[in-house]
């Protein structure tokens, strides 16, 4: 028989790498890209080909001509990969003040809230050496 205190020791420590694990994945930098520390309070919007939801704290912007652009909306807890995004784009851009609009496609209460964004970071893909 283990010993209660250990086996909870054990449970705790597994529950923690767990938690640290996913924590990191949601700030992580996207597959296949390099973060650049140069951020834009705006992106265009004719020029965004897709934009993906990559987990609770980032939204991914992949341009026309290959640029990409993340965006980690703050107290956003409505998000999630299995939603989609819907944004007001009259003005022809995505800004720091815009309001996006969580969607989900497959439920009968289309949407889920909204998020405000922040400043949008440009992604690099390395150049194979």
């Amino acid at each position: 028989m283990a010993h209660p205190k250990l086996a909870a020791l054990a449970a705790g420590l597994c529950l923690f790498v767990t938690m640290a694990i996913a924590a990191e994945e949601e700030t992580a930098t996207p597959a296949g890209y390099t973060r650049t520390g140069i951020f834009e309070n705006c992106i265009r919007t004719q020029q965004i080909r897709t934009s993906r939801i990559l987990n609770k704290n980032q939204i991914l912007f992949e341009m026309a001509g290959g640029e990409a652009w993340l965006n980690e909306p703050k107290n956003c807890p409505g998000l999630s990969k299995s939603l989609a995004l819907a944004y007001d784009a009259t003005t022809g851009q995505l800004c720091t003040t815009t309001i996006v609009t969580l969607v989900d496609p497959g439920s009968a209460v289309a949407t889920r809230g909204g998020c405000g964004l922040e400043k949008f970071e440009r992604l690099e893909r390395p150049v194979a050496p």
